[in-house]
């Protein structure tokens, strides 16, 4: 009896000593929970971008509140150029859910005139616009990416906050269509590459607020949820841009990529966007394709809403 007791009483202290740790998890079973405060990622890929961005310039990662009166803070990476030029823009990219795109950095190197800046989803979930289908933390998102273009980077490099453009990748480019197009699109007007996603503004798209400049990529095999998003979210751009009287040219489309998600060159996430990245100059200023890739010359979005089709 008594050794039965013993084995009892350490049993139970066991499981009790187990129990903090077993708290400690979250329901995704990742232990603790993410410090918003302070860089996360431990520098991953950071060598990789510095030689991506190769010598002429330099890649530096932070972390600022650039809201004046909200604590909430942006994790960043910039390119820097060592030779600066107060003509040159932005090409500020926004990652898919998990961050991918923004541990690669694949626009770290100066190209067409733009230096390249990536911004972390500032949620423990790595999602541009919240963890709900609707992406409803999209404007308070865009606002702080809006507030870290104003008044953050001018203090870190020159450019012309005429010549900012975007890139979204999936999730970033939810947020950037149904969020920074109807809040910011009239300031920050130069351009957007919208790159596997696309998510319709829940209020639609006020009277001037749509860029210059917009394309949608996307691929034959992409995810069934987006295939739903995308062509309403097309349709409400060119509906936006009749009514501004723009030329529609400017507002192109392509799904003729063979492959999944995000996956423009049939090969895989990260090297299909990579791909894209690197034909941002031809696709956006040209509007032409790329070479065994897309169609050689893109379409107009008007009578394409849907590329699926």
């Amino acid at each position: 009896m008594e050794v039965k007791m013993k084995i009892v009483l350490f049993a139970f202290i066991t499981l009790a000593l187990s129990l903090p740790a077993q708290r400690k998890k979250g329901r995704n079973g990742a232990k603790g929970a993410a410090n918003l405060n302070q860089i996360r990622g431990n520098g991953k890929g950071l060598q990789q971008n510095q030689a991506l961005a190769g010598d002429a310039s330099t890649v530096v990662e932070n972390i600022v509140a650039p809201s004046p009166g909200n604590p909430t803070k942006l994790q960043f990476r910039v390119s820097i150029p060592k030779q600066q030029n107060p003509s040159d823009g932005l090409n500020v990219l926004l990652h898919g859910d998990g961050a991918a795109s923004f541990f690669a950095f694949p626009n770290a190197k100066q190209a067409n005139g733009l230096n390249g800046v990536v911004v972390l989803a500032p949620n423990a979930q790595l999602k541009w616009g919240g963890v709900d289908a609707k992406r409803s933390d999209g404007p308070a998102h865009v606002k702080l990416v809006a507030d870290l273009i104003q008044n953050v980077l001018p203090q870190m490099l020159q450019f012309d906050q005429k010549k900012v453009f975007f890139t979204g990748v999936s999730g970033g480019s939810l947020t950037l269509t149904s969020a920074m197009i109807p809040l910011f699109g009239d300031q920050f007007n130069a351009g957007m590459f919208i790159l596997c996603g696309g998510l319709i503004p829940p209020n639609g798209i006020p009277a001037g607020s749509l860029p210059q400049r917009i394309h949608f990529q996307t691929t034959t095999d992409e995810l069934a949820s987006l295939k739903k998003t995308i062509p309403p979210t097309i349709q409400a751009v060119e509906d936006a841009a009749n009514q501004d009287g723009r030329d529609l040219s400017n507002f192109t489309v392509d799904g003729s990529p063979n492959g999944g998600h995000c996956a423009f060159d049939g090969q895989g996430f990260n090297s299909g966007i990579q791909l894209m990245v690197n034909n941002f100059g031809k696709v956006m200023f040209n509007k032409q394709g790329v070479a065994g890739v897309t169609t050689n010359q893109l379409k107009s979005i008007v009578g394409n809403e849907n590329p699926y089709q």
